[in-house]
């Protein structure tokens, strides 16, 4: 899965950055420049680094990212009579 847009990096080389050693966003930046762009990507490679999954509920959109949330509640069906 691409994670960093600005320096085309995927999940697989932040993965491989933490498994030399790497223990920070800034660690990996330093390691293969993810990351060094807009900064869109560092809570997914946050994620990485803590072992999570690459898209532990994160969207990427650019640079803009958002946690996903639960759908809201539909209006019982007596609130939609009324």
């Amino acid at each position: 899965m691409l994670v960093c847009h600005c320096k085309k990096i995927c999940d697989r080389t932040i993965r491989e950055c933490v498994e030399r050693g790497a223990r920070s966003v800034e660690d990996v930046g330093r390691a293969c420049q993810a990351g060094t762009g807009c900064g869109g990507c560092h809570a997914t490679i946050q994620a990485l680094v803590a072992g999570e999954p690459a898209d532990a509920g994160v969207i990427s959109l650019g640079r803009a990212r958002v946690r996903e949330r639960a759908p809201e509640q539909l209006p019982a069906d007596d609130a939609l009579a009324s």
